[in-house]
């Protein structure tokens, strides 16, 4: 049994971060982000159920959670959700005496599994708790795994919305979309880690950057929180050695990033944070181009948040981070003002007739909007059937259902 180190948090500037990497995933990130420089402002900390997978972490701080079934073998729970629920739920306290003290939470691991699928809630609800600050990016599975993996992955994120912050789900087959399909398993597996354990650092640069601090959070975290259809990461490093304009550099590799998807996603994006990871260094004509040629990329009336972070490992070197939001919906702060009128339904029946009392107002009844939403990497999957029904097919559609909007209806 390995114990959680006592706490001492390592200081960055004013903001004191620790990483926590969750299940055999997350250890497999972790010992890739230990290797990234600069990454040794940060903390680190491997939770698992499997005692072989946390001491390939490289953890500084490390907690194996133990239930019946571990406490003599030190294997993990097997894929079976209950058991990683139960064996981090008995973590609960080490896991509070862990994270005290820290201004920022990132926690990250794949889910579909069982320690990370089941026990996250649990880290979850210790952050909440202490009302520390918390982002989870956490890897989805693949769209060849299994229906259960993937429906117990999707079941919770469903639950972890209501209690995070800040979530971001990342489809595991973007990692290996810019990888030749002829890669070995164990180059291609190894490489995936790595390109996570660049996008964990890089949203960690921009919790630390000097924009992101104190209350600033409230808007990093507003934005993730709106209703949105997906959230993209890309990051980008570039050296002195590969030019002079090393910020134009890193800013096209970050459009290559498989987690973001190219400067499309940019170009549609309705809100963008962007932070510049550089050493002592960085001059501010090149945070200025660097944030001009950026800036140029996203469409007018983007909720731009920026911010710059100074590393001393990153001396000669700069990367860009990025999260782009795209909402199913524009947030009402970036619709064009009305001149305090209200569009509502009931506020243009009452402004056509503004002379009747509101018993005689002609009422409207609005209806759902019913759309076939596409099944996107899902759809050469197996269907999933239920007496002779494909589920994956929307039940009004399904079902040949249509809406009945009464007297006033078309």
């Amino acid at each position: 049994m390995s114990d959680a180190k006592e706490n001492t948090p390592a200081v960055n500037g004013d903001k004191k971060i620790i990483v926590i990497g969750i299940g055999g995933n997350g250890a497999r990130i972790l010992r890739s982000f230990r290797h990234l420089p600069g990454s040794a402002v940060y903390d680190t900390a491997a939770i698992d159920t499997d005692r072989e997978a946390l001491g390939l972490s490289e953890a500084e701080n490390t907690i194996q959670a133990e239930s019946d079934w571990t406490i003599k073998s030190g294997l993990g729970c097997g894929g079976d959700i209950m058991k990683g629920e139960r064996a981090i739920a008995r973590e609960r306290a080490r896991i509070t005496q862990l994270v005290t003290g820290y201004d920022y939470i990132i926690v990250t691991g794949g889910l579909g599994g069982g320690t990370a699928t089941g026990g996250i809630r649990t880290i979850a609800s210790v952050a909440k708790g202490l009302a520390v600050p918390t982002l989870f990016l956490l890897t989805t599975p693949f769209s060849f795994e299994s229906y259960t993996k993937r429906k117990n992955a999707e079941d919770c994120i469903d639950e972890l919305l209501p209690i995070t912050e800040a979530l971001i789900p990342l489809p595991n087959d973007l990692l290996f979309s810019t990888l030749p399909p002829d890669s070995p398993a164990d180059e291609a597996f190894a490489k995936a880690s790595a390109e996570m354990a660049a996008t964990v650092f890089g949203a960690a640069e921009i919790l630390r950057s000097r924009k992101l601090i104190g209350s600033d959070f409230a808007e990093f975290s507003a934005i993730l929180q709106k209703r949105k259809t997906s959230c993209a990461i890309g990051i980008g490093r570039a050296g002195s050695d590969d030019g002079l304009d090393r910020c134009s550099l890193a800013l096209e590799r970050m459009l290559e990033s498989p987690f973001l998807g190219g400067s499309a996603r940019l170009e549609s994006s309705n809100a963008v944070i962007l932070t510049i990871t550089g050493g002592p260094d960085l001059q501010i004509d090149e945070m200025k181009r660097a944030i001009e040629s950026a800036s140029a990329i996203l469409p007018q009336g983007v909720n731009l948040m920026t911010g710059t972070s100074i590393n001393q490992d990153y001396t000669a070197l700069v990367q860009l981070s990025a999260i782009a939001v795209r909402y199913d919906q524009p947030p009402e702060t970036m619709l064009p003002p009305q001149h305090g009128k209200d569009d509502s339904l009931w506020s243009q029946a009452a402004t056509a007739a503004p002379q009747k009392k509101p018993q005689h107002l002609d009422m409207i009844q609005d209806t759902f909007k019913l759309e076939t939403i596409s099944k996107g990497i899902f759809s050469k999957c197996t269907a999933v059937k239920y007496r002779d029904e494909d589920l994956d097919i929307p039940t009004f559609q399904r079902r040949g259902i249509t809406i009945d909007k009464g007297s006033t209806g078309k």
